[in-house]
């Protein structure tokens, strides 16, 4: 007899439930506040989607608070149908007890007189309830409302519906405020919230009597406290945004999307498909309308992706790969992870890592500081064209002079064994090359690139063909990429210089391009393969030089041809000649000695004619 109902743990519970009620209401004045000081100086689509945020956990915490306190009504009704049900069993006890009496009299007195005992029995004390009293089930319902973060902008214009398009502006202090000022507020509800499971877990295991029909409640606390936290971590990535792209600033909604919840627009999806071309690229890339604070905003994995990103104007790619510099200089496990290295095979280890950034940032200061002193027409910039991996290798390119405007544009594919680590050097031979152009051509404004997109040769690959057709197809889609983010603006003329191995790497990527380039020159080549001869490129003319003290080319061209041997290909000295110097060896830009593109040597004042003007003089 009895049944399983514990009043202490019931009352317990009651109890709970009640004191966290009071607690949620009595949390709303604060959570009020502090959303509506976000709120100033915040506008636009993602102050609508926080204030919307603001509404359904307002109404929410309402509904919460509901649920607690119906359930301990509930609690009380089974308390008292369990008090019921226990005084009809007590009840229902002692009178079966007296009628255990009544028939042992009975056994005395007689048969005869048994009907008269039982009609005066009923009268005097009637029978009790057979029927047990039943609880009524409990209900504990709650669900939470998943909020909206995302606008689903795609760019920066200002039509079409809500969300579709548009900027939005806030300040990212108060925005953090808000953030922290939810954290400190949930983790007081989520004590509250333990306290209920301790409570309501104590309640079943001891009240098996009270059947449940829902326990949806417990669950969906949890979820409301998950979509607080979100809401807290969300309001904390766009105020990172804000503050990246520099305080007050207004950004597109489709920007905000991307840093607040990993959301692409569908533009910026197409521009990343590893599928797309430069023109699609190209194409996707102007439908987002994107300025210079909302690329500071994006997250370093997004920037990353742009960084390399072909089709994309320069301007941008040098936002965005400086951005991934910067974080690889601070933070180096980090940038190695997300390139992949650690998991790719023969790929540069960490502490050449480390080496080659720092090497990079040298080169790139170096361009920061020759870009001031390059002479107009030519715009005073240097450019980080990217900086990702490819084969385990560390690639990028450095440009002096604007490529997304430059009248004339020069890219420069070095040979083997070259790495980030000759970034500095690279970047004075492009300096000293736009000083020569500039005397051939006091008009135009040149860009000259120093491009390392691709795994260079070690000494014992040269002989392989492989590193030029992988470093080709690289190489083809950065040439392209720049004649189709310039939105139908190409430059003037083109250029592609190819040094040692990197001329077999330059003529694997002139046979694969879209656009044609104006002029292809080798110097120190290590030769063409049969498929990559001059009628096989989109090129207009070939050159090709050596000097007679550059004993290196020639050990590379095992396999392939000297291009100044075939047909078609334009040969110009790298010997001596008035006011100029041989070329001493096979170096481009050596600290001792005349390369190819030093000052003073021959090859570079040819090489500086082709670019100016299409021909050497």
């Amino acid at each position: 007899m009895g049944i399983e109902f514990d009043e202490a743990a019931a009352s317990r519970l009651v109890t709970c439930l009640t004191e966290v009620a009071l607690h949620l209401r009595a949390s709303g004045a604060g959570r009020r506040a502090s959303a509506e000081t976000a709120l100033h100086d915040f506008h636009g689509a993602y102050a609508r989607l926080f204030a919307a945020a603001r509404t359904v956990e307002s109404e929410d915490r309402v509904r919460l608070t509901r649920a607690l306190e119906d359930l301990a009504v509930q609690l009380h009704v089974v308390n008292r149908q369990a008090d019921e049900e226990r005084r009809r069993q007590e009840a229902r006890a002692t009178w079966q007890e007296r009628e255990r009496e009544r028939d042992r009299a009975l056994l005395t007195v007689g048969a005869p007189l048994r009907p008269t005992l039982d009609w005066s029995s009923c009268l005097w004390d009637p029978e009790p309830a057979e029927t047990p009293v039943r609880p009524t089930p409990l209900t504990a319902s709650f669900r939470a409302r998943t909020r909206p973060r995302s606008s689903g902008g795609g760019g920066s214009g200002a039509g079409g519906p809500s969300g579709a398009g548009g900027r939005s502006g806030a300040d990212p202090r108060r925005l953090r405020e808000f953030s922290d000022s939810a954290h400190v507020q949930d983790a007081a509800t989520e004590q509250d919230l333990t306290r209920v499971r301790n409570a309501w877990a104590g309640f079943t295991s001891r009240c098996s009597w009270v059947p449940v029909d829902e326990a949806t409640l417990l669950l969906g606390f949890g979820d409301y406290l998950a979509e607080n936290a979100e809401d807290a971590a969300w309001a904390a990535r766009i105020a990172d945004a804000f503050a990246a792209a520099g305080g007050r600033v207004c950004l597109a909604n489709g920007t905000l999307d991307v840093a607040g919840t990993s959301t692409l627009p569908a533009a910026l999806r197409g521009a990343l498909d590893p599928s797309a071309t430069p023109a699609e690229v190209a194409a996707a890339w102007r439908g987002l309308g994107l300025s210079e604070h909302d690329l500071r905003a994006l997250p370093l994995a997004t920037k990353l992706q742009i960084a390399n990103l072909d089709g994309v104007p320069a301007a941008a790619r040098d936002i965005a790969s400086r951005a991934v510099l910067t974080t690889a200089l601070a933070n180096p496990e980090r940038v190695y992870r997300m390139l992949g290295l650690p998991y790719t095979y023969g790929a540069v280890g960490m502490d050449e890592f480390r080496r080659q950034v720092a090497a990079l940032r040298d080169g790139l200061r170096r361009a920061d500081e020759l870009a001031r002193t390059l002479r107009r027409p030519t715009t005073q910039v240097g450019q980080l064209i990217g900086f990702g991996a490819s084969n385990g290798a560390l690639v990028a390119a450095i440009a002096l002079g604007d490529l997304d405007t430059a009248s004339n544009v020069t890219v420069n594919v070095p040979g083997a064994t070259t790495t980030l680590d000759s970034a500095d050097e690279k970047v004075r031979a492009a300096n000293s090359l736009i000083a020569a152009t500039r005397r051939e051509d006091r008009q135009a404004s040149f860009a000259v690139v120093s491009w390392f997109g691709y795994r260079a040769p070690v000494a014992s690959e040269v002989p392989s063909q492989s590193r030029a057709s992988s470093g080709g197809a690289d190489l083809a889609s950065f040439l392209d990429g720049i004649h189709e983010s310039r939105a139908g603006k190409p430059p003037h003329a083109m250029t592609v210089l190819g040094h040692s191995y990197g001329s077999a790497t330059a003529a694997e990527g002139l046979a694969q391009t879209r656009h044609r380039i104006d002029s292809f020159v080798t110097y120190g080549s290590v030769g063409f393969t049969t498929t990559t001869w001059p009628e096989h490129l989109n090129v207009g003319h070939v050159f090709a030089t050596e000097g007679s003290a550059d004993h290196t080319a020639a050990f590379g061209r095992i396999g392939r041809t000297d291009p100044r041997d075939i047909t078609g290909v334009e040969v110009f000295s790298a010997d001596a000649g008035p006011g100029t110097k041989a070329v001493t060896g096979h170096d481009m830009y050596p600290d001792r000695g005349v390369g190819y593109l030093s000052p003073d040597a021959t090859s570079q004042r040819h090489i500086a004619e082709i670019i100016a003007i299409g021909s050497p003089r």
